[in-house]
Parts: C-alpha cells; sequence; structure tokens
C-alpha cells in the first residue's frame, strides 16, 4: 500500500490544471507549480515522478470533468433533442466566455501542442471525446425512437460525434476572437442539423 500524500491533492491538481491550461506544458515548471500551493518540490516528484506525470494526472481528470460537463448539460436540458443540443452549445458559449484570456479547452490545447510526444494525450482525449459522444446519444436515443420507430445506430452515433465537433469547434473560434453573437448563430444553424423527423421531440 502506497504512503498517503501528506498534501490536498485536489488543491494541487487544480493549481497545476490552471498553471498548465494558462501557460502551456513547456512554460510551467513544477517549481511554478509548487510556489503557487506551497506543495515542496520533493513532495510532487515522489507523488508522480515527474513534471509529465503530474501533468497527466492533472490532464486526466480536467478531460474527466470536461466529459462529465457535457454529458450533465445535455442530458438535464429539458425539451425536445434540438432544444437540448442548443442548450449544450449554448453552455460550451458560456463557459468559453468565462475563461481568461480566450485560453479555450485544455483537452484541444494539449493535442496540438504534445499530441506527438505523448501518446497518453491522445489515448485519453480520445476516451473524452467518446465519453462525451456517449452522453449526447443518451440524451438524443429516447427522441430518435420516437420519431423513426427504429434505430439507425451509425447514423445517431454520427449525429452525436458532430455535435461533439460543433462544441470543439465553438471552443476555437473563441480562442481566436470570435464574438458572442456570432458563435450564437453558428450554435442555432448547427442545432438545426438533427432530422427533421425526430429533433422536435420531447421524450418521457
Amino acid at each position: 500500500m502506497g504512503r498517503p500524500r501528506q498534501f490536498d491533492e485536489s488543491g494541487l491538481l487544480d493549481a497545476a490544471t490552471e498553471l498548465f491550461w494558462s501557460h502551456g506544458f513547456d512554460d510551467t515548471s513544477v517549481e511554478d507549480i509548487s510556489r503557487a500551493t506551497g506543495v515542496g518540490n520533493g513532495s510532487v516528484y515522489a507523488a508522480y515522478g515527474n513534471k509529465q506525470g503530474l501533468f497527466l494526472a492533472a490532464f486526466e481528470r480536467y478531460c474527466e470533468r470536461r466529459a462529465r460537463f457535457v454529458r450533465e448539460v445535455v442530458v438535464s436540458a429539458p425539451g425536445s433533442a434540438r432544444a437540448a443540443v442548443r442548450t449544450l452549445f449554448q453552455a460550451i458559449i458560456d463557459d468559453c466566455a468565462a475563461q481568461p484570456n480566450r485560453r479555450g479547452c485544455l483537452m484541444i490545447n494539449s493535442i496540438a501542442q504534445l499530441g506527438a510526444r505523448m501518446p497518453e494525450v491522445v489515448s485519453i482525449s480520445t476516451r473524452t471525446t467518446e465519453a462525451m459522444e456517449q452522453g449526447v446519444t443518451e440524451r438524443l436515443y429516447p427522441a430518435a425512437r420516437l420519431g423513426v420507430g427504429e434505430i439507425d445506430e451509425a447514423a445517431l452515433s454520427a449525429h452525436s460525434a458532430n455535435i461533439v465537433v460543433v462544441a470543439q469547434g465553438l471552443i476555437q473560434l473563441s480562442r481566436l476572437g470570435i464574438g458572442r453573437p456570432r458563435l450564437g448563430e453558428i450554435a442555432d444553424i448547427s442545432s438545426q442539423a438533427l432530422p427533421s423527423d425526430w429533433a422536435d421531440q420531447v421524450a418521457s
């Protein structure tokens, strides 16, 4: 059995996430995180091995939360399937606006910056994207069943993947400085892409 951590691991990972997200992996050191948290370098290295180990722990935790955010928003959204998708897109736009300096999404940023160097980033991101798509599918499935009777599983999966792609695209556009009105227009049009025979169904 490993020794219990002698520090607030949740607080350390929160701080590490913020620093890696705002400054990137290469421009964030263990010393930076140690100064921000008061956790000594030795404790960090003992717990995570090196900076990459700390980053991957923080990154996986961030991605799990991100997938949970997508699922919770879309599954709990009231109304039709189309309305639920629009609610998800609006939540993404609101979240982008709340981020300092339009820093985007740590997952998307890290794929671009680290995917070639850290295969773990790609595998974690792949699992996260699949979890997001599964959350969307969970919300769309009842409406699709009501609308067409017999579900085209491949089409439902493709629509769920497309919704996640649009959500990620909204994040990238926000990072480029695109304003809320334009993002809202894109979200409105994209939410209309569901099949008309079930998009307006309200599942009980």
